[in-house]
């Protein structure tokens, strides 16, 4: 007997809800002031971003798994979250306000492209704090 899995859509109501990483999506963590430049360096290439303005964040989800082999001495302050996390993710309609909301609402795709999002996140790291060729981890 096979089970199938729901597809996973953002709580809806009025309130965040806590959700495990590592089940639907895997979680890129960075500070906004290299979120912000790595937000316009995709441009339309996006899937959904949550801000956390309390702790100066950004999330992105992207598929299970696919930042396992990223090289993460080049970027230090990114995190990857996978199973063992939980993040809040706002209601599908929170987009301004005081506490977490969508940057970038999720649209017909949630998920962000893996290559592209590395890319990104490399070139703001880079852009914010210098190269970090040969940086020990």
């Amino acid at each position: 007997m096979t089970t199938e899995v729901e597809p996973w859509t953002p709580p809806s109501g009025r309130n965040a809800q806590l959700q495990a990483a590592g089940r639907w999506w895997d979680v890129v963590r960075a500070p906004r002031f290299i979120g912000k430049r790595a937000l316009e360096l995709l441009g339309d290439d996006v899937g959904a971003v949550i801000e956390n303005p309390f702790d100066g964040v950004l999330y992105w989800l992207i598929p299970l798994g696919a930042a396992a082999e990223w090289d993460m001495s080049r970027l230090p302050h990114i995190q990857v979250w996978g199973a063992t996390a939980y993040i809040e993710v706002p209601s599908v309609d929170c987009r301004r306000g005081p506490g977490v909301r969508w940057r970038v609402p999720p649209r017909d795709r949630c998920l962000t492209d893996p290559a592209a999002l590395h890319g990104a996140l490399r070139t703001a790291t880079r852009e914010a704090l210098g190269p970090r060729e040969g940086a020990a981890r």
